[in-house]
């Protein structure tokens, strides 16, 4: 299909975006929409790390929305582009980052941070295997509090996964949390601690994040939107 323009809100001005539309599973529709001009000189300059989020339904068709974001040099936050999909399949996620590259002149980050949904980790492997991903770090955390249930075992989790030390002390802090809150068999933690090299201060010293360590920022943008974005409106 040809593209189309899209008019949204984005860095406290009106822009309109290039997109295009595709079948996708189940013959949903995949929208996906880049922006011109100033945001791709943003993305150019300060596009090393990405992060982003997607946010429930806002609209009559139940399409999620995403927000591709970073930081500047002022640690403000920069939006790259969106994106309003069907699903979150693998098969999604490959098409829209794909289409994401094809906007900003294929210039591929060295770091990307999400909540770490399986479909997005595997479709980061196969659209950007040199970058590194990295986990957000509150959504760690609040997946702690569902999976483990212990409060003490989330604070000790959070002083591994920030703590600024030594590979060996982070395995020791992190066998001695597995002692106290006794929770060697639980498979959610066994799990977190084989990605470890995905979200522990400790296995990622040097990697450059520009000070994200969270995809918080895409929260508050997904609020900024739910205040002038309703399930009645339409798609134009």
């Amino acid at each position: 299909m040809p593209p189309y323009g899209i008019s949204i809100l984005m860095q406290g001005q009106m822009r309109t975006c290039i997109g295009d539309t595709r079948l996708g599973m189940n013959n949903k529709c995949v929208i996906c929409f880049g922006v011109m001009g100033v945001v791709n000189i943003d993305y150019k300059i300060f596009g090393d790390v990405l992060a982003f989020d997607a946010t429930c339904a806002r609209n009559k068709y139940n399409l999620l929305v995403i927000v591709f974001f970073g930081v500047n040099h002022h640690n403000q936050t920069c939006v790259f582009g969106a994106a309003m999909v069907s699903s979150e399949t693998q098969m999604t996620y490959v098409w829209v980052l794909g289409r994401f590259l094809e906007c900003m002149g294929e210039k591929v980050p060295k770091a990307i941070i999400t909540d770490g949904d399986r479909a997005m980790r595997l479709t980061i492997q196969e659209v950007f295997p040199e970058a590194h991903h990295r986990f957000c770090a509150w959504h760690l955390l609040k997946n702690a509090t569902v999976n483990v249930c212990k409060p003490r075992f989330t604070t000790l989790l959070r002083n591994c996964m920030l703590a600024d030390v030594e590979v060996e002390e982070f395995e020791r802090q992190w066998e001695a949390m597995m002692d106290e809150c006794g929770v060697w068999e639980v498979e959610w933690v066994k799990d977190l601690y084989a990605k470890k090299m995905s979200w522990a201060t400790a296995y990622i010293r040097g990697c450059f994040y520009a000070g994200l360590r969270t995809t918080f920022r895409c929260e508050s943008l997904h609020e900024k939107i739910g205040r002038f974005v309703e399930r009645r409106y339409v798609i134009l």
